[in-house]
């Protein structure tokens, strides 16, 4: 976990954390069906969301999407 993510929120980024994986794992099985846009535009919400609440952390490699599907503000995070 971050060290920058609150202990009021420590609880809540790591369910995000959670569901990221999940998202991620769903996409790979739905990549080529309707229901994509839906995930992905779920996994970024959470994402974003994750980001604003102080996560800075880098990602486990399942739960991330190609690099062409991540929202720009994650890699920000390694660039600063």
């Amino acid at each position: 976990m971050d060290i920058s993510v609150t202990p009021a929120n420590q609880y809540l980024v790591e369910a995000m954390e959670l569901k990221l994986s999940d998202l991620a794992m769903l996409w790979r099985t739905n990549k080529h069906t309707p229901e994509a846009d839906i995930i992905l535009r779920q996994y970024r919400a959470i994402l974003l969301c994750m980001i604003e609440l102080g996560f800075h952390s880098s990602l486990d490699v399942d739960s991330e999407l190609p690099k062409r599907l991540m929202p720009p503000e994650y890699f920000a995070l390694f660039t600063r």
